[in-house]
């Protein structure tokens, strides 16, 4: 929240779990605290993000992604679940049951995706991808806020490729 700057963080919770009753005020400890630098500059980071819209951004960004992913889905038998919330998405790889993990297919895209080559029509790239989940199975996407809808096409585009080039 400070962008760097100061060691800083945020709590969303049901009011019952944080109540001043269950949650004293000075109740916590943290040697960074009453930093009034790193306070100001998560404050201005904050105050960013509101004149930037961010919560409305994010849901219209993360739901036209997510939507991509389902299209992406009914293309390729080895995507299980898809699933996320905002811009935090993830792509389950299968067998093509659609629900035996499959983490040898999983690696295999992963690195078909660093070795690039992958043909586009702004030219020849590669795909970083994270993988997780209990198996390595999984696929997870964290773009940046900024992300456009050209940018999820030309990355639902990368994909596409990987997993049909990839399927054996």
């Amino acid at each position: 929240m400070t962008n760097g700057l100061n060691p800083i963080s945020g709590l969303w919770a049901e009011e019952d779990l944080i109540s001043p009753q269950k949650f004293p005020p000075g109740s916590t400890h943290s040697t960074f605290a009453s930093n009034p630098l790193g306070t100001t500059a998560a404050l201005a980071t904050l105050e960013w993000i509101e004149t930037r819209n961010y919560g409305k951004r994010v849901a219209e960004s993360g739901a036209y992604f997510l939507s991509q992913l389902e299209e992406l889905k009914k293309r390729h038998k080895t995507i299980g679940d898809v699933s996320g919330i905002g811009l935090a998405l993830r792509i389950e790889v299968t067998e093509t049951d659609r629900f035996t993990p499959n983490r040898a297919l999983a690696d295999k895209i992963f690195e078909a995706g660093l070795a690039g080559g992958i043909p586009t029509s702004k030219g020849s790239m590669g795909l970083v991808l994270d993988i997780g989940g209990h198996y390595k199975n999984v696929f997870t996407l964290a773009p940046s806020l900024e992300i456009s809808k050209d940018e999820i096409d030309l990355a639902i585009g990368l994909l596409d490729y990987l997993f049909t080039s990839n399927a054996s």
